[in-house]
């Protein structure tokens, strides 16, 4: 069987799945035939390419290894697993304490240039909504 493009899920959760599939980005004509084909594998309802961003987004009834399997039985893609993260964004949370630092300080450099009201006086409101906030739990928590 001659080499299959690698494909790399990005991201999968039930009924869809975004690959990206970076050896053909801006290749139209590829992502044309690739959804076009997709559409053919047993359980995918939906197939979108998109040639800038080198991605394809499927929706399918089943599971998501099926899928794979059969485009890579049908000569479609090869999943490859994806690239390990370099690491994470911080989250709002962890940001709040850096945010209220810098307009309190903000803060100070208006009440001592004597602009008290309403700048120093809006910053402190700011960073006390910032420390509230952070002290709140998230819904993924």
């Amino acid at each position: 069987m001659p080499d299959l493009p690698q494909a790399v899920v990005v991201s999968a959760v039930a009924g869809r799945m975004r690959l990206r599939l970076p050896a053909h980005r801006d290749d139209a004509a590829f992502f044309a035939r690739l959804a076009q084909r997709a559409l053919m594998l047993p359980g995918v309802t939906g197939a979108a390419g998109t040639p800038l961003t080198a991605g394809l987004l499927l929706r399918f009834r089943g599971d998501a290894e099926t899928v794979l399997a059969a485009a890579a039985r049908e000569g479609l893609f090869r999943a490859a697993q994806p690239v390990p993260d370099q690491g994470h964004a911080a989250s709002a949370a962890q940001l709040a304490p850096l945010g209220a630092a810098a307009f309190g300080l903000l803060a100070l450099l208006q009440a001592a240039r004597g602009a008290v009201l309403p700048p120093a006086a809006t910053l402190l409101w700011y960073a006390g909504s910032l420390l509230r906030g952070a002290t709140q739990p998230t819904p993924e928590e």
